[in-house]
């Protein structure tokens, strides 16, 4: 969140109670690991009708870019 303030990449953030993704792996493997889910809004998720703004694939790239820099 500090990085995408920090370098005005619009942002939302989204906690869920549920839901996964491949982190799961992360989160059970016994060695610590830093990470954050960093995905794009949308709606209709996995149907033939989901539905992601352009902006938000922009400032979703961008952000992976600045990520990637500061590795």
């Amino acid at each position: 969140i500090n990085i995408a303030k920090e370098t005005d990449i619009p942002f939302q953030l989204e906690v869920e109670g549920s839901g996964g993704s491949d982190g799961l792996e992360l989160q059970s493997s016994p060695y610590p690991w830093e990470w954050v889910f960093v995905g794009a809004a949308e709606n209709n998720v996995h149907s033939p009708d989901e539905i992601v703004h352009k902006d938000d694939i922009k400032a979703m790239t961008k952000l992976y870019m600045v990520l990637m820099e500061n590795l």
